[in-house]
């Protein structure tokens, strides 16, 4: 039981450092102060989709998933078709944690706050 857990989880991070995740625009619309969206562009070779990336930021530390929205089941269908993966819970934190590291998303995080209508 164990060795599967380990071969389980090796299969996880060896697709996920082959998925580009690209910054495409965040929405106000559906963000606020504990949650922020934020919507990418997952590429796999020359293929791609639209995701949103959900954070919860009322936590010590930041963490995210993919949101299950209009998009949602695109990207379940993307990985499925193209990576040859059913996509997991523990496949999407991994992505939005990755994503936490880019520019882009230091960026649009810290002036995100500029942005939110003042209650």
């Amino acid at each position: 039981m164990v060795l599967m857990k380990k071969h389980y989880f090796s299969s996880v991070s060896s697709f996920t450092h082959k998925i580009e995740v690209t910054f495409h625009y965040f929405d106000l619309q559906y963000s606020d102060e504990r949650t922020f969206f934020i919507t990418v562009i997952l590429k796999y070779q020359t293929h791609q989709v639209l995701c949103d990336f959900i954070y919860i930021l009322d936590h010590p530390e930041v963490y995210g998933a993919i949101s299950i929205n209009e998009h949602y089941a695109n990207a379940k269908k993307f990985f499925e078709q193209h990576v040859h993966h059913t996509l997991l819970y523990s496949d999407e934190l991994l992505l939005a944690q990755n994503f936490t590291d880019t520019h882009s998303f230091k960026k649009t995080s810290d002036n995100y706050h500029l942005f939110l209508p003042k209650k």
